[in-house]
């Protein structure tokens, strides 16, 4: 792989950490293999992000232990079950792991709905869960819930900002998710904004996440004559939504999520979706620390694409469990973990120049305000 000097740095870092100030080696756990578990969503309505947010997991997995970064001797053995983003499924797969005394930590969840589901199996049984992808406020619970997801709210604060300081938009139509609270929020923390700075609401569409038809919502938008139109629904229906609204002939500004990121996006919606700027914490081409650009180019000697913000944060999760379990003495279990877990303010090896963490809750490390060029690329909104 082609880490090169960015993984010197990082393991040398690592090395530094694992001293005392006497300079005497720290806690270690056993040499010998653990088991983390994955509940993945490889499959199903979501699987365009599930699949980033499992190869940037099984990343974090090989940089592990290729690294001695859970420990001297130490590997991770990653033990996927696919849940194809149902609820009944995931909270099957997570009955399984709790019940294999084998699987000392496990991750899950792009759906807030699927991490409330999951969670009381993984407090019962005493399994520390990291939450990769749901949003929800509130779903940590001390010690066995964490989650590396920043909450939603400051990145769309600051990506209304801009729009506002950019843009000045008079008027505004919304499109927002009626069956998703946490898009539904989102939204609303969006709109405050901008109708605090004076832009007049002139349409809220609502859409549903199966919904495949945007002709007459799209035609509804657009007869109100907007400045601009804010997309904020889950990815088939924002995508649907956006096409639908170029077609018609709409040329003003929209402004979305981070869901038109995925690589996979641009190359199904092609210059669709260029010029449309939406806030996330990762990017390749953006972000670029050390740790960042190792992590690119890792990613894309892997899996022969670039990566994308959901496996930067499947990447975080395991990184989070891997860094607490170095920090144990012996033959861990899974209460040792999580309360180590827990205790964790910051994660070593992340993506972000930083992310931080608290009461098991990540906190936004950066927001990057960027969009698709027509040629394929991200960069940062307004950079022309």
């Amino acid at each position: 792989m082609k880490l090169g000097k960015h993984l010197n740095t990082a393991v040398a870092l690592g090395v530094a950490a694992g001293l005392t100030l006497g300079g005497s080696v720290a806690a270690a756990p056993d040499a010998g293999e653990y088991r983390f578990g994955i509940v993945s969503d490889d499959t199903g309505p979501l699987a365009a992000a599930g699949v980033s947010f499992h190869n940037g997991a099984d990343l974090a997995v090989e940089e592990i232990n290729a690294n001695g970064w859970a420990g001297e001797g130490v590997t991770i053995n990653l033990q996927v079950k696919d849940s194809g983003s149902d609820a009944a499924r995931a909270v099957q797969a997570m009955n399984q792991f709790g019940a294999d005394r084998r699987v000392l930590a496990a991750t899950c969840c792009i759906l807030s709905s699927i991490a409330a589901a999951v969670s009381p199996i993984a407090m019962n049984s005493k399994l520390p869960l990291v939450i990769y992808g749901a949003t929800r406020d509130g779903l940590p619970q001390e010690p066995f819930v964490s989650s590396v997801v920043a909450l939603p709210g400051p990145q769309e604060v600051a990506l209304s900002e801009r729009l506002v300081a950019d843009l000045k938009p008079k008027s505004v139509a919304y499109f927002f998710a009626g069956d998703n609270d946490i898009f539904m929020a989102r939204a609303k923390a969006m709109q405050e904004v901008l109708a605090g700075a004076g832009a007049e609401t002139v349409a809220e569409i609502t859409t549903l996440g199966n919904d495949t038809d945007f002709t007459g919502p799209a035609t509804q938008a657009i007869a109100t004559n907007p400045d601009m139109i804010l997309v904020m629904t889950t990815q088939q229906a924002a995508v649907g939504i956006i096409t639908a609204l170029r077609q018609r002939g709409y040329e003003g500004q929209i402004a979305t999520s981070e869901v038109i990121s995925p690589p996979a996006i641009f190359e199904k919606s092609g210059t669709t979706v260029a010029g449309i700027p939406f806030a996330l914490s990762f990017q390749p081409g953006v972000s670029d620390s050390d740790m960042a650009v190792g992590f690119i180019e890792a990613y894309q000697t892997k899996h022969g694409n670039l990566p994308d913000v959901y496996a930067a944060q499947g990447y975080t999760a395991i990184q989070l469990i891997a860094q607490a379990l170095k920090t144990l003495d012996g033959k861990p279990e899974r209460e040792a973990l999580a309360k180590a877990i827990w205790a964790t303010k910051s994660i070593d090896h992340n993506l972000y120049d930083g992310q931080e963490i608290e009461n098991g809750q990540a906190r936004t490390p950066q927001t990057l305000i960027v969009n698709w060029t027509p040629e394929g690329q991200i960069e940062l909104w307004g950079a022309d």
